[in-house]
Parts: structure tokens; sequence; C-alpha cells
């Protein structure tokens, strides 16, 4: 998650949409005013190598954290971390309420949308720590929370508050949306096409997946009810 005083804008990071792949390389035009939550620590590394910069002004103040201490904070300091005001995945409630309304509305809020049955394939390869995974069906049965769970970064009380969402699908000419001068988008682009975070995991065939969502089409009505901004906005539909 990134809020650039600088430029005005805010990207909101939901889940398995290439979000760190972005901020990665939206980092290379923030400023030292500008707020960069974490990224992985081998993503951070690479991050301040090529830009000098890793998470910045992301430490809450003890004053806030005596005023508003939440679980989160809890966590962190469990973890003997000192508290974050924003984590990576934060939801545009949670920026809107430490920032202002105000401030908040004046600002760009940028997102990244993808087909909603792709995103669970996704998560579903998505195992870093090489674990067994039970058959998508019942595996997509037990993290069904994860259907419409991006929806904290695209809406507050049900309403969207995203004013430009970037399509997974075509993330490298949807950049071109940001409110950017042609010099600033240049290095976003170039930096974005060599940047692949988080890849690797997905390696099964097309027809294996469509015979995974054939085995949970359950899923389907839960994505209609969840998932009105990717199906409604954007006419995605379930892959045959």
């Amino acid at each position: 998650m990134i809020i650039s005083e600088k430029y005005k804008f805010i990207f909101l990071k939901p889940y398995k949409v290439a979000g760190s792949s972005v901020e990665f390389a939206l980092s290379s035009i923030l400023s030292n005013i500008d707020v960069a939550t974490y990224l992985s620590k081998d993503e951070e590394k690479a991050r301040q190598k090529l830009f000098g910069l890793c998470e910045q002004n992301n430490r809450k103040k003890l004053s806030d954290l005596i005023q508003n201490f939440s679980k989160q904070n809890k966590r962190d300091l469990q973890k003997f971390k000192w508290p974050k005001k924003f984590h990576p995945h934060c939801s545009a409630d949670d920026v809107k309420s430490y920032l202002g309304d105000a401030k908040f509305n004046d600002y760009k809020k940028i997102s990244i949308v993808r087909n909603p049955w792709d995103y669970l394939l996704s998560f579903y390869h998505w195992n870093p720590g090489k674990e067994r995974r039970a058959p998508f069906e019942q595996w997509v049965f037990d993290n069904r929370h994860l259907i419409g769970q991006n929806n904290y970064q695209y809406k507050i009380n049900g309403n969207c508050v995203v004013d430009i969402f970037l399509k997974f699908e075509n993330l490298s000419e949807d950049l071109s949306k940001l409110p950017l001068n042609s010099d600033e988008l240049s290095k976003i682009k170039n930096c974005f096409s060599t940047t692949f975070l988080k890849s690797g995991y997905r390696q099964k065939g097309r027809e294996i997946e469509i015979d995974y969502l054939k085995s949970a089409k359950f899923i389907d009505k839960a994505i209609e009810s969840f998932c009105d901004i990717e199906l409604n906005m954007f006419g995605y539909q379930r892959p045959y």
C-alpha cells in the first residue's frame, strides 16, 4: 500500500492481483515524504538497492498508539515489531480513518481488479510453504471467506471508492491510466516490465484449472453475490 503525498494518490493493494509488482514499480517515483508499506524481505532488499527506498513513514506514533490501540497493533508487538500505521493490504476504510475525509477524498484512489474465478485459482496455486493441498473443491470450500475479500480495498460502507482501476490482465497498458506525467509513467512501466514478484507457483494447465472450477460450481453463486465490481463494472465471466 502506498500513499503518495507528492503525487496525491493512494494505491490500495488487494490480494492476488500482482499488487506487490505494481507497488515495487510505483516505488521508482516515490519521494521521502511518501508512505510505503513493507514488501517481503527479498523484495525490500531489491527496492533498497534499486531506488534507495524501502518501507517508510509507516511507524505509528506513540500518541496514536495510546489513543487507538488495535488488534493488529497487539499482533505487531507480540512479534517484537513496532506497530504500523498501515499494513500492506489494509482496507480503504482504515486509510480514510487515518487520513481524514478531506485528504482521502482529494487523493486519487488506485487499485487492481481481476477475474474472481482466476483469483481463486491463483490463491490455490500460491503455496510458498509447499504444503500438501486438498483437492480444489475442498480447499475453496474451506477458504470461501476469500471470495470478495478485495472489497475491503474497493469499498467503504458498500460503496466503491476507487477512482482508477487497473485490470490484472492488462496491467502493462493500464499503467497509462495513472495520474502522472510521461516521464514518470515511462519509469514505472520500465520497472514493471522486469518485475516478477511472487511468480512461479502456478504451473497447472488451463484444462486442469477448468476442471477445478467445474468441481466447485457452488462458488459461482458466492462470486455473483460478493464480486459485483468485477462482474458488473468489468464484465468478468467464469472461464469455460
